[in-house]
């Protein structure tokens, strides 16, 4: 019999179709967002709760009406979790079968909205891997994502210990009210990001967690204390959150803490929780994964309601000239002796061998140099016929160095032709670039730059120092 369980499928940021699952292997399949948590809740020992979070795109899945009396269209859907022992053999699964509703405002209709879910297994201390796997009832459409390592250890009943934890996008109090909803856990409604992936204008993130053996007496209240910090991806602080003092509620706790990410980059990070008991002095630390998409590639999922990438529009002559000023000597060689074919490959290759972060199928960093070779050739082109300003002096500075940080320009100089001033300042040691149209036709050239292997004018460093130039 099937078992109508209908989920409200949430509107989310659209950038989450951007960042693929590894293992996914064809874009052509089901998006599954999926990870494994671990709780280790010393009430379940010997056996520990392993818990499968799952996210899906509710457009990719097809309707069907329910029956002529119910104007609504409903998708159905199958998820099963396999687990997987170190010899590779199946030993345990879990599964569920559900129904949504697929919303009628034009809103959500434009924008894809996410369905939250979530499977779990008791299993044995050990090392696992797991294969999600997803069906559309109605299409017959796949998807999965494999997980190759679950390391679960036992549980810990004789000192303070974290138990689980996730980052979410959403996190909402219900209280103790009865509820089918797979995605409420101790009076908390938890829409988990599997990947710990946010959009780089997300302005917070939740942190969701659970506290174990806290020394707890009726007759004596004491406290705890929790504290939070961003770390960067090799774990050196990049934010101290400070830190918070709660009252034991019992010998466990929930932890739901709000975590500002609006001023970070994107990249990668580490969350960092660490609980102390005030009384015993015991503690514990756990790290949640970060990772804050970009807003180039957050765009590209915006306008297009999939993850496609720019590059493939580009024409092999702009491919060459994305990289004409990153690729070393022997790199531009070996270039220039290939056949389209074999340059295309080259190319993708390089890119491949420095993406920033590979993690993700989008090449952030390309993206990036795409705006910039895009910006360079809108603004510093000769002529408005030519998309040469990429081979400008300063669209060879913006393309290895970026937008400027601050930009002095002087159209009308007392002495000397117009120029203008790009400052770095956040550079390890600030840097500067000046260019100077010394003809008169927008063709700025670059005079002076305090960077080793740059143009240096002692002229124009002595005149940057002056006190007429330093009151622009």
């Amino acid at each position: 019999m099937f078992l109508r369980v209908l989920f409200l499928a949430v509107a989310l940021p659209v950038w989450l179709l951007a960042f693929q699952v590894v293992g996914q292997e064809s874009s052509s399949e089901l998006a599954v967002y999926t990870n494994a948590v671990v709780y280790n809740d010393p009430t379940l020992d010997p056996r520990v709760l392993l818990e499968f979070p799952f996210v899906l795109n509710h457009q990719q899945f097809e309707l069907y009406r329910a029956d002529s009396t119910d104007e609504a269209s409903y998708s159905r859907i199958f998820v099963q979790v396999t687990l997987y022992g170190t010899d590779g053999l199946p030993i345990d699964s879990s599964n569920t079968y559900f129904s949504s509703r697929a919303s009628s405002s034009p809103e959500s209709e434009a924008e894809p909205t996410m369905l939250f879910n979530r499977l779990w297994l008791m299993v044995e201390p050990g090392v696992y891997s797991a294969r999600v796997s997803v069906v559309d009832v109605v299409s017959k459409a796949t998807g999965e994502r494999f997980i190759p390592e679950i390391v679960v250890g036992p549980s810990v009943s004789d000192r303070l210990n974290i138990g689980g934890g996730c980052l979410a996008y959403r996190l909402t109090y219900v209280g103790d009210e009865t509820t089918s909803d797979r995605n409420v856990r101790n009076g908390l409604r938890v829409l988990v990001s599997p990947l710990g992936a946010f959009a780089a204008t997300d302005s917070a993130v939740y942190l969701y967690a659970e506290l174990h053996n806290l020394t707890f007496s009726d007759t004596d209240s004491s406290s705890y204390r929790l504290a939070y910090a961003i770390l960067d991806d090799e774990g050196g602080m990049v934010r101290d959150l400070g830190y918070k003092m709660r009252t034991k509620p019992g010998e466990s706790a929930v932890i739901a803490q709000q975590i500002d990410i609006e001023d970070r980059v994107p990249g990668k990070y580490q969350v960092r929780l660490i609980a102390d008991d005030m009384e015993t002095g015991q503690g514990d630390t756990a790290l949640y994964d970060l990772v804050i998409i970009s807003e180039a590639a957050t765009r590209i999922a915006r306008s297009t309601g999939q993850a496609t990438d720019p590059y493939d529009t580009l024409s092999l002559e702009s491919k060459e000239q994305l990289v004409a000023y990153h690729l070393e000597p022997g790199q531009k060689l070996l270039l220039s002796r290939l056949t389209p074919e074999g340059k295309e490959n080259f190319l993708e290759q390089y890119w491949r061998e420095n993406d920033d972060d590979p993690l993700t199928p989008i090449i952030e960093n390309r993206l990036e140099m795409i705006d910039r070779f895009n910006f360079a050739n809108r603004y510093f082109s000769i002529t408005s016929e030519e998309a040469d300003g990429w081979s400008t002096d300063r669209g060879r500075i913006y393309m290895t160095h970026g937008p400027w940080e601050e930009r002095v320009d002087v159209q009308a100089p007392t002495i000397g032709n117009p120029y203008v001033v790009w400052y770095y300042h956040s550079k390890r040691r600030e840097i500067l670039f000046v260019f100077e149209d010394r003809e008169g036709f927008q063709d700025y050239r670059l005079v002076h730059s305090n960077m080793e292997g740059e143009r240096f004018s002692r002229e124009w460093d002595e005149r940057l120092k002056t006190d007429d130039f330093r009151m622009r």
